[in-house]
């Protein structure tokens, strides 16, 4: 058994370089920002052109909060799918960094292979402001520069779908994983209608995951620890080495950091320009 990974990057290639080694020998599907300077992309192909456990893919600009993260992780499945030895596949991104060995992730998902592991919350949803979170759906929106645009006129959702809100960072088995490209494929009408949501990332998948037939077979738990200490902050907080010991901790008892899990088995977000050490304190307890 086996994990596949995907893996969205946009800098740091060095930082990525080394998530992707650590995670050998699971397939590690790399997107890199089509908006990364060629000098970068380049140092990201040389420093890993010899492994070949990793495969670059196509690559879609993918600013914050718009539809091309979600283009790139759709990419990574369809990719993924052409590779027939692997029971899940999780995404993550270039920050993020493992908190057991390969060996014990292979372990932990070898307990679930019928299960998926997707936090989710229909909409509205108190963890999403006064609304709910409603409006994310119900008007058409442009992502500019990082900042919400969007036209007050309402939209009407897709047929026999109820709108749900959850975690970029998703772990698939394989079915559910099949099914979302096949959807993705066939419902042109749901992926038209969320390539206009606020934050798609966090909303396609986690719908079209909780409208399936497989959705009876998902865990709602985010299997990443992601800290949010400001309220409303785009952005979590970055980890640092004061931060091992929890988050070893997590990785073996689980945490409700970032969402209830009974386990987490990566953490997010490391900036090893600031913070090499905590990579090297979560690597020597592996």
């Amino acid at each position: 058994m086996t994990v596949a990974f995907i893996v969205l990057a946009h800098r740091d290639p060095e930082q990525v370089a080394r998530l992707a080694i650590r995670l050998a020998p699971h397939y590690v599907f790399l997107h890199v920002d089509a908006k990364t300077s060629d000098e970068n992309y380049i140092k990201f192909v040389s420093l890993l052109q010899d492994y070949s456990h990793v495969r670059f893919l196509k690559r879609y600009r993918t600013g914050w909060a718009s539809w091309g993260l979600v283009a790139a992780a759709l990419e990574g499945l369809n990719v993924a799918l052409q590779f027939v030895d692997w029971s899940h596949v999780m995404l993550l991104s270039g920050q993020d960094y493992p908190l057991l060995s390969s060996t014990s992730i292979d372990e932990f998902l070898n307990r679930y292979l019928n299960n998926s592991f997707v936090a989710n919350w229909p909409l509205p949803s108190s963890l999403w402001g006064a609304d709910g979170g409603l409006s994310r759906v119900r008007y058409w929106h442009f992502p500019f520069k990082g900042k919400r645009l969007f036209i007050p006129i309402a939209r009407k959702h897709p047929k026999n779908y109820f709108p749900v809100g959850g975690s970029m960072y998703w772990c698939l088995n394989r079915a559910l994983a099949n099914e979302v490209v096949s959807i993705s494929q066939k419902r042109t009408d749901v992926v038209n209608f969320y390539k206009h949501v606020w934050i798609p990332d966090e909303l396609f998948i986690p719908t079209v995951v909780m409208n399936s037939k497989f959705k009876q077979s998902v865990i709602n738990e985010g299997l990443t620890y992601i800290r949010w200490s400001t309220p409303g902050s785009p952005h979590p907080d970055e980890l640092t080495a004061k931060d091992a010991s929890e988050l070893l901790k997590a990785g073996k008892e689980g945490s409700n950091v970032g969402g209830q899990a009974r386990q987490k088995l990566f953490a997010r977000k490391i900036n090893s320009n600031n913070e090499s050490r905590l990579l090297d304190m979560l690597d020597q307890n592996q």
